[in-house]
């Protein structure tokens, strides 16, 4: 069996079980008896389905390589869970961006990077998750997107412009300035007010009321970055945060660091209010 190129750790087995809580109460609200329909990108060991698999109906499992993809369907065989299955061959930005197919749970690794631009100058990544939202929309899906990043030093330059905006768009508002600039630190604080941001403007843009979990960073090889969050479909609008509030309660939450089973906070950077 090939070997993972993020191991597997503790740090990763607990929020395997704090996502899978989640998972169990978001399948009970949206009373999803028979389970939610699974994309992602599982490996050959299989861990995040192995741990969810009583919440799950079905398996759409992505993956690039030829021989992963052979070994898959090996391990798949032996581990007889009995849910349906999809491989699917492809580069996982590919796949999100020319897909017709919705699903209810999104577990995504993203290696490269948020904002890191191609060749052509596009963020893939976020492009990809654009047209997943708005492929949900129009299906009046809601779902659930995990997303874990290799935090590397890339996209600085895009991270920063975004946050450069925060002040202007946060007018009149409090501790914009000291928020903003606990979030300039590094690409690991810049990723965690960027990518939430994004997500829950382009949700709230396409009917979704966006509710993020606190961010977590761990170590497995590499900085990682683990996000959860739960998109709601709404048919008509609801009363709910303004873009404003949105963005301050976003940019105040503390990032947690998870070490082992341990958890502490990372960073709690200032909190973000009205003027008196």
């Amino acid at each position: 069996m090939p070997s993972n190129s993020f191991p597997d750790s503790p740090a990763k087995r607990e929020l395997r079980r704090q996502d899978a809580r989640r998972l169990a109460s978001f399948k009970e609200q949206r009373k999803l008896q028979l389970g939610l329909h699974y994309c992602g990108m599982p490996s050959v060991e299989f861990l995040d389905i192995k741990a969810w698999h009583g919440l799950l109906r079905s398996v759409c499992a992505v993956e690039i390589d030829t021989e992963n993809i052979a070994d898959m369907r090996i391990e798949w065989d032996r581990m007889s869970l009995g849910l349906p299955v999809r491989f699917v061959k492809d580069d996982i930005l590919n796949f999100l961006r020319e897909t017709s197919d919705v699903y209810d749970l999104y577990n995504l690794d993203f290696y490269g990077g948020f904002l890191h631009t191609n060749t052509r100058g596009n963020p893939r990544c976020a492009d990809a998750i654009r047209s997943l939202i708005v492929r949900q929309a129009n299906r009046e899906n809601s779902f659930v997107l995990i997303a874990t990043f290799n935090v590397r030093d890339k996209g600085a330059g895009e991270y920063m412009q975004f946050i450069d905006e925060v002040p202007r768009a946060l007018t009149g508002w409090d501790n914009v300035e000291t928020c903003c600039n606990a979030h300039k630190k590094n690409n690991i604080t810049r990723l965690k007010l960027c990518f939430p941001y994004f997500c829950w403007h382009m949700g709230m843009s396409h009917n979704f009321a966006v509710q993020f979990e606190d961010p977590v960073v761990y170590h497995s090889t590499a900085t990682m970055m683990h996000f959860y969050a739960e998109f709601i479909y709404q048919p008509r609008a609801l009363p709910g945060l303004t873009f404003t509030e949105a963005l301050a309660s976003l940019a105040s939450r503390p990032l947690i660091r998870l070490d082992g089973m341990i958890e502490r906070v990372e960073m709690r950077p200032p909190e973000i209010t009205r003027s008196e």
